[in-house]
């Protein structure tokens, strides 16, 4: 019972600049699920479920919804004649069982080596109704993915996932129709501060899709010329209450505030870049046989800060003559996962720099602006 009261009680955010005179406008939000034509364009890192071997299949449970809510239990199997797992069977009523309308199968995927299981699901999550007080159900869109390397050995048995959809509504605010979007960013099927929303003109639809429209719940949005917060939020999503909000400068001087790589982008470019190898091996004899340090950035083709860098950054005339005392590779994780696990690499883009005998001196993660890696280079120069 105590489990249930928690659930249902409003998420408040902390409220200390609301305007006193604001009016409070209460919105209904619905579930939505993604179509051909309307879909988010930004969806959270995808989370790892550990995988069990169960006779012939793998099998995990899936936690969403209140706490005294069943998991959802999944399992991977082959299908007939099939050498890699190519069908999910979801648990849909949470009772512990597979029934034949909860099997889902896919077309196996090959990139650069490995055989990829994508399935596209939406299961049910438990609420209560916030506006009639009765039990409903909030559908849950989710992509799952399974990746085998055939040619690893012991390799990691995890199911990847990421939500799909969203919940939406529409509101009057100081006259203006606009529309409203709340999204989970902590994937656990109850909205509170650690999810996402987002505020655009209801004949502006496009602009609530967008990642650069997207706020932790806590954050104030934009609608023209003024702000707006969530006050309260229901767990299910379906209701919140929106005030106006004074954060004290202008919107034009936040989006310059927030623009946090006009500095690279204004950094002087001469049209030259730090030359990369992509030969790693080589690229460490010759580290070796020079006596120069070795610089690592370890990147994919699917990370968005990696090419970010390599636009702004390693073009950057700063950058290039920092980098020239060095050895400079680029290493893709996907192509060399041998690489990321002698180097414990967890995320993308990670960079190091190393003796010329291999010991690391220096490893950073995450996008790096022209002046932090200038920095982290200069340690060259420093003789560390």
């Amino acid at each position: 019972m105590a489990a249930l009261l928690a659930t249902t009680l409003l998420f408040h955010v902390n409220c200390e600049k609301f305007s006193n005179h604001a009016d409070r406008v209460t919105v209904h939000l619905l579930p939505r699920v993604p179509n051909e034509t309307t879909r988010l364009h930004w969806s959270p890192k995808g989370e790892k479920l550990p995988l069990t071997q169960t006779g012939n299949g793998l099998e995990t449970k899936l936690f969403l919804g209140r706490t005294e809510t069943s998991p959802i239990l999944l399992r991977l199997e082959h299908g007939e004649d099939q050498r890699y797992y190519d069908r999910l069977l979801i648990d849909q009523n949470r009772n512990g069982t597979f029934n034949d309308d909860t099997v889902i199968t896919t077309t196996l995927k090959i990139s650069r080596g490995k055989i990829w299981s994508s399935f596209a699901a939406v299961v049910n999550i438990p609420v209560m109704d916030p506006w009639n007080k009765q039990e409903t159900t909030n559908p849950y869109p989710l992509s799952f993915w399974y990746v085998e390397n055939p040619g690893e050995k012991n390799p990691e048995k995890v199911l990847r996932f990421s939500r799909r959809g969203w919940l939406q509504g529409e509101a009057m605010l100081d006259g203006v129709a606009a529309s409203v979007l709340v999204t989970e960013s902590k994937m656990d099927g109850i909205f509170d501060s650690g999810d996402s929303w987002s505020l655009a003109p209801k004949d502006e639809p496009e602009k609530l899709f967008s990642y650069k429209t997207a706020l932790s719940i806590p954050e104030h949005a934009w609608l023209g010329e003024k702000a707006y917060r969530i006050k309260e939020i229901d767990p299910s999503g379906r209701k919140l209450t929106l005030v106006s909000f004074d954060p004290g400068i202008s919107h034009a001087e936040e989006d310059k505030q927030k623009d946090t790589l006009a500095p690279d982008r204004n950094a002087a470019h001469s049209g030259k870049r730090v030359t990369f190898s992509h030969n790693f091996a080589g690229a460490e004899k010759r580290a070796a046989a020079t006596g120069k340090m070795l610089f690592i950035d370890f990147e994919t083709t699917w990370c968005g800060p990696c090419r970010t860098m390599n636009k702004l950054v390693y073009t950057a005339d700063a950058v290039v003559a920092a980098a020239k005392p060095v050895v400079a590779v680029k290493v893709d994780g996907d192509e060399h996962p041998e690489l990321v696990k002698r180097f414990q690499i967890k995320a993308y883009p990670t960079v190091l720099l190393l003796t010329p005998d291999g010991t690391i001196l220096k490893r950073k993660t995450g996008y790096r602006s022209v002046q932090q890696i200038v920095k982290f280079l200069s340690l060259v120069s420093k003789g560390h």
